[in-house]
């Protein structure tokens, strides 16, 4: 048997990550039937062992596919990254970043950046992160994004995280609410009626993740995509969130809003730097986390 190129390895991870030859193809930038017959190549050096099977409209990896992607991946890794290092990134070269970042560093972040005069010819394009964990470790897998900033406490061995900032969750009510003041007991905490935010971490509602505390069925009045949406309901009603303590500071007057310390336990919101490992050596993916760390330091 000869032995396969690592160009032909390389497509079929592709083709295993994306479960789609058409999908592989864009991010590879080669045509599907380059991509397909790569993997017909690749197929015939492995003895014509069958890698993927139709299933609908996609395909599906076989056993011996997922086999051979979870005993080549690493190696793979390992070869870009020495490839990669091999070029020295300089900011002076053109290029644009994709980062997805939660909505309380997007309003911190975006614009430090336009201000900053250290970005060379680089450039940040920030896109709020989705709504579970698993989207926004999907996309830094299959490379669509280059970085991911959030508050999620990620367990997976395929990727790194390094805490860029920390803040604390605090209560919101308009100033102009009939029955909270300057404080609220965990019985008006339930009695009143709730703002919430659609995304969920560990398969909970926001302000369920930061407490310590095993919070009971609340009112939801409503639920909302962006903080700032949310803050904007709440200064028209009676009705009380979760929010970041930065995007309150920021926001709180303009909506005439009230914050407010939590009835319960509630840990710090801690807003982290998320890389697949592919890219822990990149010389642009460090330079990336290295700049974001300085604007944050410096703000």
């Amino acid at each position: 048997m000869d032995k396969p190129a690592v160009n032909l390895l390389s497509v079929f991870i592709a083709v295993y990550e994306h479960r789609s030859i058409t999908l592989a193809a864009e991010a590879l930038e080669m045509t599907q039937p380059g991509v397909s017959n790569a993997l017909k190549r690749l197929k015939a050096q492995l003895g014509g062992i069958e890698l993927f099977v139709r299933d609908g409209r996609g395909i599906t990896p076989t056993h011996s596919a997922i086999q051979l992607a979870n005993d080549i991946s690493p190696a793979l890794i390992q070869i870009n990254n020495a490839l990669s290092n091999l070029n020295q990134f300089s900011p002076d070269t053109s290029r644009q970043f994709k980062v997805l970042t939660t909505e309380t560093t997007l309003q911190l972040l975006q614009p430090l950046v336009e201000a900053s005069n250290s970005m060379g010819r680089c450039s940040i394009q920030f896109v709020l992160s989705p709504n579970t964990e698993t989207e926004v470790l999907d996309q830094l897998r299959l490379q669509q994004a280059d970085l991911a900033i959030d508050v999620a406490m990620f367990g997976n061995p395929s990727y790194s995280a390094e805490l860029l900032l920390e803040e604390d969750a605090v209560l919101i009510c308009s100033k102009n609410h009939p029955r909270i003041k300057d404080a609220v007991t965990q019985a008006q905490f339930y009695q009143e009626k709730h703002i919430t935010i659609r995304a969920r971490r560990s398969d909970i509602t926001l302000a369920d993740f930061l407490t310590h505390d095993l919070l009971g069925p609340r009112k939801v009045s409503a639920e909302c995509d962006s903080l700032l949406s949310m803050m904007a309901l709440i200064s028209r009603s009676d009705c009380i969130g979760f929010t970041s303590s930065i995007i309150a500071k920021q926001y709180a007057e303009m909506f005439n809003l009230r914050t407010l310390t939590p009835p319960f336990s509630v840990r710090k919101i801690q807003h982290k730097m998320i890389w697949h490992n592919r890219n822990q050596n990149s010389p642009a993916n460090q330079w990336l986390r290295n700049k974001l760390s300085q604007l944050v330091n410096e703000a």
